[in-house]
């Protein structure tokens, strides 16, 4: 096993993606531990696909946002091209699913986190471009993560995803157009109907249709990020974030008035419980006054 590359010390070995060997590695300049994606030769061999591959990985440098995975650095050591990403601990959103679908509040508030950081991507010119359960991770503390972000033109699913997983395309990439913010919010949006039914998109079909427990108005918000046509879709990632923040109040608002509503009964049994204690102990003080009263008497 490869022990080294250049001043990231091997810790072993995390798996095999489309950028090529992934491992977990300790960066010994700075003491933390990060991922190190060495990428294959062959894709480093072709000039123009490794001249496209770096532009992609200094303009995916640039972002920084609590719920990316940052690429601290792309380099070479002894003949190896690698990247350098944020070590993220967690499970995939694909093995949360599973095919059940998860708490509402907990899928709006995963939606939310994700598109706050296309919206942050998106206002330094930056696409995902392979957002799909499999490419997010979810931490101990509920934080999502995207991942390879804005890499998915040099990764196994990226460039197989259009055959293999077609519910996560927009129709615009799924014909061979190049994607945009709009096609990344369509991606999102098929992620968030997932995570609200356990199951993948259906043509036409409202995440309530399938899971009674979801709101009519979130229906409204993943139709539109569905939308075939990206003029209809939204355009920006920012108010997609701002119309889920506005169902997660809603749910909020729901939740805290139906847990008052099933408290009151608890409380007005509560209180007829006191006062049923109350007059007992008023009987038994007067019976035992009686008393006092009749032997005092004689």
């Amino acid at each position: 096993m490869l022990e080294a590359i250049a001043h990231y010390k091997i810790l072993g070995p995390l798996g095999t993606g489309g950028l090529g060997d992934v491992y977990r590695a300790r960066d010994t300049r700075v003491g933390r531990t990060v991922a190190v994606k060495v990428v294959p030769a062959d894709l480093d061999a072709d000039l123009d696909r490794a001249r496209a591959l770096l532009a992609a990985a200094n303009g995916a440098i640039a972002v920084s946002h609590p719920n990316i995975a940052t690429l601290f650095e792309v380099g070479r050591d002894a003949g190896r091209r690698f990247l350098v990403f944020e070590f993220v601990p967690g499970d995939p959103l694909s093995a949360l699913i599973e095919g059940r679908a998860l708490n509402v509040r907990r899928a709006v508030e995963l939606a939310i986190q994700l598109a706050d950081a296309l919206a942050d991507a998106e206002s330094l010119g930056q696409v995902h471009g392979d957002i799909r359960p499999a490419t997010i991770v979810v931490t101990s503390k509920d934080r999502a993560k995207l991942m390879n972000f804005g890499l998915a033109a040099f990764t196994v699913g990226g460039m197989a995803r259009r055959t293999l997983s077609p519910a996560y395309v927009a129709p615009e990439q799924g014909s061979g157009g190049a994607g945009d913010i709009r096609s990344d919010i369509f991606s999102l949006g098929a992620v968030l109907f997932e995570m609200l039914t356990g199951r993948q998109r259906g043509q036409g079909l409202a995440p309530s249709s399938v899971n009674r427990g979801v709101p009519p108005e979130l229906d409204r918000i993943v139709g539109k990020m569905l939308v075939a046509n990206p003029e209809h879709r939204y355009q920006s990632a920012a108010p997609v974030a701002a119309d889920l923040r506005s169902i997660a109040t809603i749910l909020e608002v729901r939740a805290t008035a139906e847990e008052a509503a099933s408290a009151a009964p608890r409380r007005s049994l509560a209180r007829s419980g006191t006062l049923v204690v109350v007059i007992v102990l008023l009987v038994i003080v007067a019976i035992a006054l009686w008393l006092w009263l009749s032997l005092a008497g004689r």
